[in-house]
């Protein structure tokens, strides 16, 4: 118990102000009774002064202060590294050495927590949440437990308390691995992606030559040779839009603490320099200009665009000079410049001289090697010199019948149309179909091919959109002309744009566009890959993978889900790019890539224990940091004015935080006692005054 001044106080009955002015009155009063010799003045004063003491009612507390215990936080890597070789074992003797030094001391309360991480470490993020719950006066210091690999080290850091840091592991381990120093976030289609890579081994002289597999989508394997510890330029094919991979890996040594990090995943997004697009057309039509607006308007498309208006057979007498139409550049556009085409779309043409029939073929050739290739088929299709007559209609998905249909009908999206991405977001539902207007022609078809996927219908369920796959290429038919309605909005019209850049950008073979994709999943356990393949046409059959690491095949076969997908677990449980074929009832065969992410995540890029990233803070917060296999420090409680830690102790602060613990109140003038008081002053007073 502490009495003194420090424990006294006033408790004014009355507000301050209205004392003050009382004080004001009394002084003033006095000073009049002295000017006047008044009999009495000293008496009168007396009270007076009574009256405001005891108004101010002066007061002594009762106060106990109680010493605070110091809050010593101690943070615990737990993360994936940590479990390498014994970091565990020396982190746990470490925190035991800690807990049994202050185990005896109640002046130190150590809070412990915890850091989980599998993909990083972040500390730091923990110790703000930590230090945001305690009073900072209480802080005592840090003490963190750690490999050194953490991953939210900041630029500064200011206690007011040391932060200690013990490392776990040993200082000669060794952890070769690659490490992007220069990522490649876009690629050109049909050029190469550039990373700068370098393969880390600090027990191998710099240039010193590693040879590393790069694994290739495709799946073709490259073997590359890499200077150690030096940065190299690896280049990777960029075959296709959409994400392209590629996997490297390099030989594991022995003595390695880690060996995921052998192995990095390259990923770049394959963009298009400009899709360019072939356009011809026959003679003048209202859907030729629907046409030329969509694709011009496409920002990255670059339009090519004939329209037949004089043909050969046709002569005049306006001198050529003067004619304002450029001949057909019939051997620039099939011979040299072919191949440089995404696309090509005949759009009612017809031969009619123009264009030899062996052109047609070097088309057919176009498609199956890789290109595309659109017919929008009227009534000049099926005419004398329509393309059902030429190499090309053999290349079709649909095979014309001869017949015209001349009535109004409303263009439908099949089942199969409500699964491939080109019609699915505007098919709506079986049940309420979308409000489209209506066509008045259609040219009659039929699918034999079962590769060929219907996706639009029209007269009695007869074929409108047709698509397929040939060979590397792929091509489209629409059996009618009558598409530019939508687009005047006849009849309400319908979704033009988005179909006609849905069904062009498939046959350019946009990867978001493509049907029957199957996608890749790890399993919960991580042990096996679960595919998911929604199929159109034939049902799946069986999936297989080859083991990237033993070359073994392995199968599996694929059941069907509720929701009408497929569904195989692949038994794998080797992680990072690994190719998988499926194949359908019809033996026909397509391939996907599962490529492991979190091969390579910071956790697992650099293992080896290091106290470099923890250097400079420790020293800026006056801290102490050693390695736990040379030894633990001793463990002091100090007082704040010294130093923090010397080269075999790491010392916590003595704070000056106390609990005022109050008890009774002691009053100096008690109101009955000055009562009386004054009242016998009257008394006396008066009777002095009578005589």
């Amino acid at each position: 118990m502490k009495q003194g001044w420090q424990n006294f106080q006033i408790a004014p009955l009355l507000d301050i102000t209205l004392l003050q002015g009382l004080a004001v009155l009394c002084l003033a009063a006095i000073v009049l009774f002295t000017l006047f010799r008044l009999r009495g003045t000293v008496w009168r004063g007396v009270v007076m002064v009574l009256v405001l003491l005891a108004l101010l009612a002066p007061q002594f507390t009762d106060r106990e202060s109680e010493k605070l215990s110091d809050i010593i936080l101690v943070l615990v890597d737990r993360s994936g590294s940590q479990r390498i070789a014994n970091r565990t074992e020396q982190t746990d003797a470490a925190i035991t050495d800690l807990k049994e030094r202050f185990a005896d001391d109640p002046s130190v309360e150590l809070r412990f927590e915890d850091v989980a991480g599998e993909a990083d470490t972040r500390m730091f993020a923990v110790l703000d949440r930590l230090l945001g719950g305690i009073p900072r006066e209480r802080l005592g210091g840090v003490m963190m437990i750690t490999d050194g690999q953490v991953h939210d080290v900041p630029t500064r850091l200011d206690l007011g308390a040391p932060l200690h840091v013990l490392i776990s592991g040993a200082r000669d381990e060794r952890d070769r691995r690659l490490v992007i120093r220069q990522s490649a976030d876009y690629g050109i289609v049909g050029k190469k992606a550039d990373f700068m890579i370098e393969a880390v081994d600090h027990d191998l002289p710099p240039g010193t030559i590693i040879p590393v597999r790069m694994l290739l989508e495709d799946g073709t394997e490259e073997q590359i040779l890499l200077p150690a510890n030096e940065q190299s330029r690896v280049s990777i094919p960029v075959p296709h839009a959409g994400s392209v991979l590629a996997e490297l890996r390099m030989d594991d040594t022995p003595e390695e603490t880690d060996k995921t990090n052998n192995r990095l995943i390259l990923e770049t997004t394959g963009v298009r320099d400009r899709l360019r697009v072939l356009l011809l057309s026959g003679e003048p039509h209202p859907g030729e200009r629907a046409w030329r607006n969509l694709l011009r308007a496409d920002p990255g498309v670059d339009l090519v665009h004939f329209t037949i208006l004089r043909p050969p057979e046709k002569g005049d007498d306006t001198p050529i000079n003067e004619l304002a139409l450029i001949p057909f550049p019939i051997r620039d556009l099939f011979e040299v410049r072919l191949r440089q085409f995404d696309l090509i779309i005949f759009d009612r043409y017809q031969m009619r001289g123009v264009l030899p029939p062996h052109y047609l073929e070097k088309v057919v050739d176009y498609v199956r090697w890789g290109g595309a290739a659109l017919v929008v088929a009227g009534p000049e299709y099926i005419g004398p010199d329509g393309l059902a007559s030429t190499a090309l209609d053999k290349l079709m998905p649909a095979e014309v019948t001869g017949r015209i249909v001349e009535q109004p009908f409303v263009p439908r999206v099949n089942a199969a149309g409500r699964l491939h991405p080109v019609t699915a977001a505007m098919a709506g539902s079986p049940s309420t179909p979308p409000k489209w207007g209506r066509w008045y022609r259609q040219i009659e078809t039929r699918v034999s091919d079962p590769d060929a996927m219907t996706l639009l219908t029209g007269v009695d369920e007869m074929p409108l959109l047709t698509l397929q796959r040939v060979e590397e290429g792929r091509v489209a038919m629409l059996s009618s002309d009558q598409m530019w309605l939508w687009q005047r909005g006849h009849d309400g019209g319908g979704p033009v744009a988005e179909l006609l850049r849905r069904l062009s950008h498939w046959l350019m073979k946009e990867p978001a566009l493509d049907e029957n994709t199957v996608t890749t999943t790890r399993s919960a356990d991580g042990q096996s890959l679960v595919l998911n393949w929604r199929k159109i046409g034939a049902a799946p059959e069986a999936a297989s993978v080859i083991n990237p690491e033993t070359g073994d095949q392995i199968n599996a076969r694929f059941e069907q889900l509720p929701d009408q997908s497929w569904q195989a677990n692949v038994p794998i449980a080797e992680r990072g790019l690994i190719r998988v074929s499926v194949r359908d009832q019809n033996r026909r065969q397509q391939t996907a890539l599962h490529v492991d992410r979190d091969v390579l995540t910071p956790e697992t890029q650099n293992t080896n224990s290091t106290p470099e990233l923890l250097d400079a803070l420790v020293s800026a917060n006056g801290g102490y940091i050693g390695r736990i296999e040379d030894g633990l420090p001793e463990f002091r409680h100090i007082p704040t004015e010294r130093g923090w830690h010397g080269n075999n102790w790491a010392g916590f602060i003595e704070t000056d935080s106390y609990k005022t613990v109050i008890g009774g109140i002691t009053n100096l003038l008690p109101l009955p006692i000055i009562a009386l008081l004054i009242g016998a002053i009257c008394l006396l007073g008066w009777r002095v005054e009578s005589k």
